[in-house]
């Protein structure tokens, strides 16, 4: 197979992966959002569509590692409203990539996919950090910040009346 004949076979798969063929038609895949729809014919198009499904997939990760970063504290009850507020634009968030999945148009799926693992990769790494600084704050006053194991030993156990079973 010449280089040529491998480019046009590209070509033609690259063009057949941006148009759904319905009864020997041609008719272009639209991105569906919650409040808009958008037709894509362009790779630019496409390109454009995917960087924004991979935005709202890192948001989404990032947006409910926020929600868990604000803790409930006693005498503090208006925290929940900022949790609330976080929640329902996650919702949003959610809902977005839920309808423009259920486009069926696998290569959206797919970088739908791939914006979720890379915001969840994202949020991991700040969590190990977080984790990385707890750990040398602690050691810098003294303690491990870990409890040591016991011995089976130390354990206190409990003994039940063994005739029951």
């Amino acid at each position: 197979m010449s280089a040529s004949a491998l480019l046009g076979s590209i070509h033609e798969t690259h063009l057949r992966l941006m148009t759904r063929n319905v009864e020997y038609k041609e008719v272009p895949v639209s991105l569906n959002l919650v409040f808009k729809s958008y037709d894509l014919h362009t790779t630019s198009e496409f390109a454009l569509a995917y960087f924004c499904l991979i935005v709202l997939g890192v948001l989404e990760r990032l947006g409910a590692l926020f929600i868990d970063c604000i803790r409930d504290k006693p005498r503090q009850p208006w925290r929940i409203f900022p949790r609330a507020c976080i929640y329902f634009l996650i919702t949003i968030d959610r809902y977005v990539l839920m309808i423009a999945v259920m486009n069926m148009h696998i290569p959206m799926l797919l970088v739908t996919c791939f914006g979720l693992a890379l915001g969840q990769i994202i949020v991991e790494i700040i969590r190990y950090s977080l984790m990385m600084r707890r750990i040398k704050k602690a050691n810098i006053a003294g303690t491990t910040g870990f409890e040591p194991l016991k011995t089976p030993d130390q354990h206190q156990t409990t003994h039940l009346n063994e005739s029951c079973c």
